[in-house]
């Protein structure tokens, strides 16, 4: 078998391992069942890296350096990411305050130097060994010896791996470009991931773009901070929050949900919706609480209540959503967290 064909089979199982994981297996509830399709997926993109001609798996310092585990070039690497990096960071910045909201007061948050130092940093490193050490070197076989198309292959999996959240897409598609350059001259995944990582945080904490991704995300959505805010704290009188789903009989007639939606935007519909399945729900009850934690009395009649027949839903694991659309957006998009409804059979 030629290294064209081989290399074009393996990106085929590569792209299609990587969406049928976000898009089927992801949005499922049971964590046993995640891990369990996670591991053969980790181990395809390890072990296709590290076998040899004879079909030998083989960890060398030589196949290390090859895949861009390595620190002797790190230098020239690093020269090129952050210039990048530095001119992104002001760039997107003053780009996307002219349009979205951006948090100033990113460094009083825990949660963005948890990113920045550790999350982030692990995080890119993996992706950027799929993305490159993966993906970019097959493309790089396959389109032998035009070299820009395989940056430009590599960028745009990297980028379609990112729907359907638009500013993901965008810069994902433009960074993958600079960083798959970077790494076809001077592969280091180390030096990589640390941009990566670092336009991650700023992208997530000060942008405050969703980084959500498969069928968890909001089509269309920009920003996490869009004016409107919501969220389901009781089902059948059992509090939403306090626990990872919420278990409900299938004898009972109808599931019962409370919560609330507030918003500075102008609303033209709201649904709740249950494994799929959306429904109508009343909005306007009086909600004290509300207003007073965002300090807005146009907030006191955010509550709202839905009855959803059960009868419609088999026993197991249902997400029940909210679902909002604002005036003049074509989307709808879900304020506040997922709660999974487990209906029982007794």
């Amino acid at each position: 078998m030629s290294i064209k064909i081989k290399s074009s089979i393996e990106v085929t199982i590569g792209i299609v391992f990587i969406f049928g994981y976000l898009w089927l297996i992801h949005p499922l509830y049971s964590q046993w069942v995640k891990v369990f399709c996670a591991i053969p997926i980790l181990l395809f993109f390890v072990c296709s890296n590290f076998l040899d001609s004879k079909k030998n798996f083989k960890i060398t310092k030589k196949s290390f350096k090859e895949n861009g585990f390595r620190l002797d070039n790190w230098y020239y690497s690093f020269k090129i990411l952050i210039i990048f990096t530095s001119i992104t960071v002001p760039v997107l910045y003053v780009i996307w305050q002219l349009f979205f909201p951006v948090n100033n007061y990113f460094y009083k948050d825990f949660s963005f130097w948890k990113k920045l130092i550790i999350t982030f940093p692990i995080g890119a490193l993996f992706q950027e060994y799929v993305f490159l050490s993966f993906f970019f070197r097959r493309y790089r076989d396959i389109f032998f010896p035009h070299t820009n198309f395989a940056v430009f292959f590599s960028a745009l999996t990297f980028s379609v791996i990112h729907i359907p959240t638009p500013p993901l897409i965008i810069f994902c598609f433009f960074a993958g470009i600079v960083w798959a350059i970077t790494y076809n001259k001077y592969p280091n995944l180390f030096t990589i991931a640390v941009s990566h990582a670092v336009l991650g945080a700023f992208c997530s904490s000060v942008l405050l773009v969703p980084f959500s991704v498969g069928s968890n995300a909001d089509i269309g959505r920009w920003s996490d901070n869009d004016g409107v805010y919501g969220c389901i704290y009781k089902v059948n009188d059992i509090d939403a929050h306090k626990g990872k789903y919420v278990n409900i009989n299938h004898e009972n007639e109808n599931i019962f949900v409370q919560g609330y939606i507030a918003s500075t935007e102008k609303i033209n519909n709201m649904q709740i919706s249950l494994g799929g399945k959306d429904y109508s729900l009343h909005h306007g009850d009086k909600s004290m609480d509300v207003a007073t934690h965002f300090n807005n009395p146009d907030f006191l009649y955010s509550g709202f209540s839905a009855t959803i027949p059960i009868s419609n839903f088999p026993p197991g694991y249902h997400k029940l959503i909210l679902k909002v659309y604002i005036e003049n957006e074509l989307f709808s998009y879900s304020p506040g967290e997922s709660v999974w409804v487990k209906i029982t059979a007794n």
